[in-house]
């Protein structure tokens, strides 16, 4: 038995990660990047300074993106990105895409979000021309 265990450990041990993994720490990496080149302070500063609801407010001005992924790289539960985005668009501050994209995290088909503006109109344009058949 001890042989078999140990052949097991050894064959764990050499094991190459995922390379689905190393793409989402990369895609979480560069969110987080993006967020804090754009505030210009790090992400623990942020989370000293800011609430959950903020911080995801701030994040998404710096950066487009799903909102699996905006949670995963700023630690942020999802369910809890659910409430902010719902509170964020009632107000008028935040807008998702009209078209769905294949997350970067997660690789299903989701809908970008933003809260920056200059981004709003960009995200409310599909790409399809399904409907200019018609």
């Amino acid at each position: 038995m001890q042989g078999k265990e140990k052949a097991l450990q050894s064959q764990n041990k050499t094991r190459q990660p995922n390379i689905q993994d190393k793409d989402k720490v990369l895609v979480l990496n560069f969110i987080r990047a993006e967020v804090e080149k754009g505030t210009g302070s790090t992400l623990s500063e942020l989370k000293q300074q800011y609430n959950e609801e903020a911080l995801f407010n701030i994040g998404l001005k710096h950066v487009t993106a799903t909102k699996k992924a905006i949670c995963k790289a700023l630690d942020i539960p999802v369910e809890a990105g659910c409430r902010y985005k719902r509170s964020l668009e009632k107000l008028g501050l935040l807008t998702q895409s009209i078209d769905e994209v294949i997350c970067p995290y997660t690789k299903h088909f989701a809908r970008l979000i933003s809260t920056n503006p200059d981004e709003f109109e960009r995200l409310s344009q599909s790409k399809s021309n399904q409907i200019s058949l018609f």
